[in-house]
């Protein structure tokens, strides 16, 4: 009789397990195609998206909302909210999905098991992402290398040969995809057998730029990934590639630069690694007449990226991250599959706390340094309309920005780091733009 009782327990525990996981599939499910539906709307794009789950908990949620109360979240007409939302609920999220796998894609949600954990842990994670090749949760030993498109000689070496032999090493390579210092890394993990993660700006029907389609193809053979967080439709825009920087930094546990100059993308990237998400950078130097180093140059003169020349010294910073990367874990074995569809995890207190403990030393450092090296110098009229906008605002990211002056991220992202090293504006712990100082 015992004997049954347990039997007939342990079928009930079965099918309830079972029944949960089901209802728990059908909302991440519910959620996505929530996601698409908005995404599918001319003029929102992932940032209008994260307003929306901001404000009403899940892409879902606001699917259900009145035009006033979208309006108020995208700071846009009640017109053209009710645009918006005629437009997302006729949407076809099936389409979409269609789509993705025809270009050899699939979608994860934020909340899925294989979305990555240190993404996820990151200030601004993307709702979705369309992803090829194998992704993992677990944080990786990954490194990421940036630098310019159009890099010297010098630079493609050095990123080719920093690439193969962390590789070598079994560290995941991250990059952008992009012509010059990223592709050169890409194709030195491929050489030496490693594994290797390609975020892409466009979407997966779009690769960009189209002569790197073999090689994505070649990544995704060997292992790795290729991601993007636009849908399949997105065409590639120079606003883009900012916000593409985000995911190759939050992904990675340390930034290398290789070849940047005075306004480089890559810089932008390796400001968000040491701002928003606590990693350390690392550049490389170079000839020191090479405008193409610059960059670099001044970021190890101000003191908030280490010189590295090999990959002993990269191994080095991936040592000291090691916490970055138990933090995330742990985080997300507390939220695992326990958390709302659309709810946005907080970081883990191993993290927040070397954030808070990294961050004012950084800019303390860097500080300093700005105040004894770097001459005043008139404000841009951009830089000028920047500061107005921040003066008006009080305080003010880059979504916000975008959304008052109605410029690309990329215009935004040149002056408002402009705007920092000449001490004008600061970011605090969230990440918003402050004016200080000759402000």
């Amino acid at each position: 009789m015992e004997t049954q009782d347990a039997n007939y327990q342990t079928a009930i525990d079965h099918d309830l397990k079972h029944d949960l996981k089901h209802d728990l599939k059908h909302d991440l499910d519910h959620e996505t195609d929530a996601t698409l539906r908005f995404l599918s709307v001319g003029g929102i794009g992932p940032g209008r998206v994260r307003a929306l789950c901001k404000a009403f908990s899940s892409a879902a949620c606001a699917l259900q909302e009145s035009p006033d109360r979208i309006a108020q979240a995208l700071r846009v007409s009640v017109a053209e909210a009710a645009s918006v939302l005629t437009a997302a609920r006729a949407a076809d999220p099936a389409s979409e999905r269609e789509k993705a796998l025809r270009a050899g894609a699939r979608i994860v949600g934020l909340h899925d098991a294989e979305y990555p954990q240190l993404l996820r842990a990151s200030p601004d994670p993307p709702a979705l992402l369309f992803v090829r090749g194998e992704l993992s949760a677990a944080p990786e030993l990954g490194v990421a290398i940036v630098g310019s498109r159009k890099a010297t000689a010098y630079g493609c070496l050095q990123a080719g040969r920093m690439a193969s032999e962390l590789a070598a090493r079994g560290v995941t390579i991250v990059s952008g995809g992009a012509r010059g210092i990223d592709a050169q890394a890409h194709r030195g993990a491929l050489r030496a057998g490693g594994r290797t993660i390609a975020v892409l700006a466009a979407g997966s029907s779009h690769p960009y730029p189209p002569e790197h389609a073999s090689l994505f193809d070649a990544i995704v053979e060997a292992g790795g990934a290729v991601i993007t967080e636009q849908c399949s439709f997105v065409e590639p825009r120079a606003e883009m590639f900012p916000r593409r920087n985000r995911i190759v930094a939050a992904l990675s546990l340390v930034v290398i630069v290789i070849e940047a100059a005075q306004r480089s993308g890559a810089l932008v990237t390796a400001r968000i690694a040491v701002e928003d998400l606590s990693r350390d950078v690392g550049c490389m130097p170079g000839p020191v007449d090479s405008p193409s180093s610059e960059g670099c140059h001044r970021a190890i003169r101000e003191g908030w990226a280490q010189l590295i020349t090999n990959a002993d010294d990269v191994c080095e910073l991936l040592r000291e991250a090691k916490s970055l990367a138990l933090g995330a874990a742990e985080h997300a074995a507390r939220e695992a599959m326990n958390a709302p569809a659309a709810a946005r995890p907080m970081p883990s207190n191993d993290r927040a706390r070397r954030t808070a403990a990294v961050k004012p030393l950084v800019n303390a450092h860097a500080k300093a340094d700005r105040t004894a090296e770097i001459p005043a110098r008139e404000c841009t009229p951009d830089g000028l309309t920047v500061l107005k906008t921040i003066r008006a605002l009080q305080r003010a990211g880059l979504d916000e920005l975008e959304g008052e002056l109605g410029w690309p991220i990329q215009r935004i992202a040149v002056v408002t780091l402009e705007l920092e090293t000449s001490q004008r504006i600061e970011r605090d712990r969230e990440g918003a733009f402050r004016c200080v100082g000759r402000a």
